[in-house]
């Protein structure tokens, strides 16, 4: 996670004014300096950091949904059927999501050098319910977290039982939205009714790690070896501007499963954030999930790498940084 970064502020006050000129006359002898004054004055004890200030109501993020395009490559051999997402309202899964995340960079020791940051892997526990199905074939569900856990991960510097007391307030969280018969989700809000200092950046973990845990499927009947391309535009942490291309492929079906897999190739135009310019967009990433015909949520796991640098400074003699993100999802439906 994160680290908090606390503000610390220094007021110096001073006053004075015009003085009236008064005849000088002999000053006394300094005085022989005692035992106590010989001691040197004791160093000034820093400031406390600044606390965080404690929400007082619900707090609320929202995952903006990308829209997709969908292009059918090839329909497959075999019996088609059209595959959607349509289950009964409802109905209820218990869920249990793994998130991972690592970003580290690459640049001249006055940008920061070399730096890896790796996090405990977060396990979350979470109920899904599907609220309602309309007629346009988009189910309203909501998840609810109803447990938190971490796992200790190689190179990550903060143990996974400190990092999991960091989310402790993420229990009873939700996540509310609805997904279309294709796979593709609304806007997603995720909610803390009633949360503590640590709920707001715990939260902007969630929503920076969470990937589309739905595979986005083509509106054509298919079989067995049908192929598809979904492509979206999204933003990274809301600022950098990202194409996502995923190469879908129905590799098996068996009674009521339905078995994908993708690969993703990320790509991005150069583009200016806040003074900087951003540039060599690049990465990929793969995804498998089984899909159960009249289930809600598939079972899924997925990894996406995405690379650029960032180029900022003085014009003449520019510094350069490299970046690299890796996010993970695998959702298991118990």
């Amino acid at each position: 996670m994160r680290q908090r970064l606390f503000a610390l502020v220094l007021a110096v006050a001073a006053c004075g004014g015009k003085q009236k000129h008064v005849d000088t006359v002999p000053l006394p002898p300094e005085p022989k300096p005692t035992e106590e004054a010989k001691k040197p004055p004791e160093p000034e004890k820093p400031a406390e950091p600044a606390k965080p200030p404690v929400p007082t109501g619900p707090i609320e993020l929202t995952l903006t949904a990308a829209k997709p395009t969908v292009k059918l490559v090839s329909p497959g051999k075999g019996k088609k059927t059209a595959l959607k997402i349509v289950p009964k309202a409802g109905t209820k899964q218990q869920t249990e999501i793994a998130l991972d995340f690592m970003g580290g960079q690459d640049g001249p020791p006055e940008a920061g050098g070399k730096q890896d940051q790796i996090a405990p892997t977060v396990v979350l526990a979470a109920d899904v319910e599907t609220k309602e199905v309309g007629t346009d074939g988009q189910s309203k569900f909501q998840m609810t977290i109803s447990g938190i856990d971490a796992k200790d991960v190689p190179g990550a510097k903060v143990p996974a039982d400190q990092f999991k007391q960091e989310l402790t307030s993420l229990a009873g969280a939700t996540i509310n939205g609805s997904v279309g018969a294709n796979g593709s989700t609304s806007d997603l809000t995720l909610r803390v009714e009633k949360p503590d200092a640590k709920s707001a950046e715990a939260l902007a973990l969630v929503k920076t790690v969470l990937l589309p845990m739905w595979p986005v499927l083509p509106d054509e009947a298919i079989a067995p070896g049908a192929k598809w391309t979904v492509t979206t535009t999204e933003k990274i942490a809301d600022q950098l501007e990202v194409t996502k291309t995923v190469n879908y492929e129905l590799v098996a079906k068996k009674g009521t499963a339905w078995t994908i897999k993708g690969t993703a190739k990320m790509t991005g135009t150069d583009q200016d954030l806040q003074g900087a310019k951003i540039g060599s967009i690049g990465g990929g990433g793969t995804t498998e999930s089984t899909v159960n015909e009249g289930s809600l949520l598939p079972s899924t796991k997925q990894k996406l790498a995405t690379d650029f640098t960032i180029t900022a400074g003085d014009p003449a003699k520019p510094v350069q940084v490299k970046f690299h993100i890796e996010q993970g999802n695998a959702v298991t439906v118990k």
